[in-house]
């Protein structure tokens, strides 16, 4: 199952199905239990902890810089990571529906990108920003390093191929060769949409 948690449900156990999007921003934006449908435990990202462990698990970091997020405390980073988080959501969700995304969450991720690259925390790397070694323990640096990746995402996706899945809402890029993808996963939404419906015509 793609939103695996951990036993005692005290850390969510990132697998590769949480990484489907195509993209890291699509990937943060998809870090919800449920978006379509929110659950009573809809959160993924409960701690720094959470964060760090995905940072390792999408590839964006090594060992080392991921436990350096893992450690950053206070409730205040978590809350900024979820905040661009969900704006992200917001855009990308509105691209995928065919809509203009809203100035103010645009507006917000790029304020919060330029505050990365003017402090000098990010350089860019080709395409994809990326973090100085000595600036994954700072919070700001993190969620700048965040938010220039949606900024990013927002500039190069290809905006015909980004899909929401209707089931849970996850946003993902359709790499099909004619374009009809419709589920983020058939493992799992797909077939519970055939689950369902085989028992309506039951």
């Amino acid at each position: 199952m793609k939103r695996l948690r951990s036993l005692s449900s005290d850390h969510t156990a990132w697998v590769p199905e949480h990484f489907i999007g195509g993209h890291p921003a699509l990937d943060l934006a998809n870090a919800v239990f449920n978006r379509r449908w929110p659950e009573e435990d809809n959160e993924l990202l409960k701690s720094a902890r959470d964060i760090g462990n995905w940072f390792k698990a999408s590839g964006l970091a090594d060992a080392r810089q991921a436990g350096a997020v893992a450690r950053i405390p206070g409730e205040a980073f978590v809350e900024r990571v979820h905040a661009l988080r969900e704006v992200s959501a917001r855009v990308f969700g509105a691209i995928a529906a065919g809509k203009a995304p809203a100035m103010e969450a645009l507006g917000f991720l790029f304020s919060a990108a330029a505050s990365g690259l003017s402090a000098g925390d990010i350089t860019p790397n080709g395409a994809r920003p990326e973090l100085s070694p000595s600036e994954w323990r700072h919070p700001d640096a993190v969620t700048a390093f965040l938010a220039l990746l949606s900024v990013e995402a927002f500039f190069t996706l290809p905006r015909e191929r980004l899909r929401s899945c209707p089931r849970c809402g996850w946003l993902f890029l359709d790499t099909s060769r004619g374009g009809k993808r419709r589920w983020c996963s058939m493992r799992t939404c797909g077939n519970r949409e055939k689950v369902s419906r085989h028992r309506e015509h039951d």
